[in-house]
């Protein structure tokens, strides 16, 4: 959240969805296909060149410390899109690995594994885009 106020020049704590999807609709203009922001205790913004958008809100978890989440969610995403997901399941699974991290302390210790995260969503509701 805070690299993304700093490279867009915005405040993004407490932006609404639309304004979120306004700001999507600028980046995507410029170029890229895909937009994904991390919105720390929020969850976290996927949009798509093919017209997606969907605030992914964190998963609720008793946080010990938020040393490595970031670097969770990061290499969480990185995996499952190499592994083949599409960008919202590969976003959702990262969502879901940094609220476990954040459980526990220091940041290697924090790492979960895959089979963890799975677990985590099988009791997590999806939200449809």
């Amino acid at each position: 959240e805070s690299e993304a106020e700093q490279l867009f020049h915005r405040k993004l704590d407490g932006i609404d969805e639309n304004s979120l999807a306004n700001l999507a609709q600028e980046v995507l203009a410029d170029g890229p296909q895909n937009l994904l922001l991390k919105l720390g205790s929020r969850g976290a913004y996927l949009a798509t060149k093919d017209g997606q958008r969907m605030l992914l809100p964190a998963i609720a978890v008793p946080v010990v410390d938020t040393t490595a989440a970031g670097d969770a969610f990061n290499g969480a995403f990185a995996t499952r899109l190499v592994a083949g997901d599409a960008s919202l399941e590969a976003a959702r699974f990262a969502t879901a690995a940094a609220a476990l991290s954040v459980t526990r302390h220091g940041a290697l210790p924090s790492m979960p594994g895959a089979g963890e995260v799975q677990a985590l969503l099988r009791v997590q509701p999806q939200r449809r885009s």
